[in-house]
């Protein structure tokens, strides 16, 4: 999560979903957050990206569930406001 140093891993493979994912780092990166993260609600105020092995950043929720899991490297939690550094980053 940007602003929060972190070394903490996800097991990918242990999620069926976007949303289970979600409710993983809601749950580990929440209550950093005043309002929570809200992940994948229109209220949000994050987004959640992934690097994969391609080194570009993606919007998690663009590619179907399998094809995210075959794919990605990193994750970064990352304010809407602050979307097009983060994709546009190396």
């Amino acid at each position: 999560m940007d602003g929060v140093i972190v070394g903490r891993k996800v097991c990918i493979f242990r999620h069926s979903s976007y949303s289970s994912l979600a409710l993983q780092l809601e749950d580990m990166f929440g209550r950093q957050c005043e309002s929570g993260l809200k992940l994948f609600e229109t209220d949000s105020e994050y987004n959640l990206f992934y690097k994969g092995g391609d080194e570009i950043w993606r919007s998690v929720g663009d590619v179907p569930w399998k094809q995210f899991v075959e794919g990605v490297k990193r994750l970064r939690i990352a304010r809407k406001d602050e979307a097009f550094v983060v994709i546009h980053q190396n």
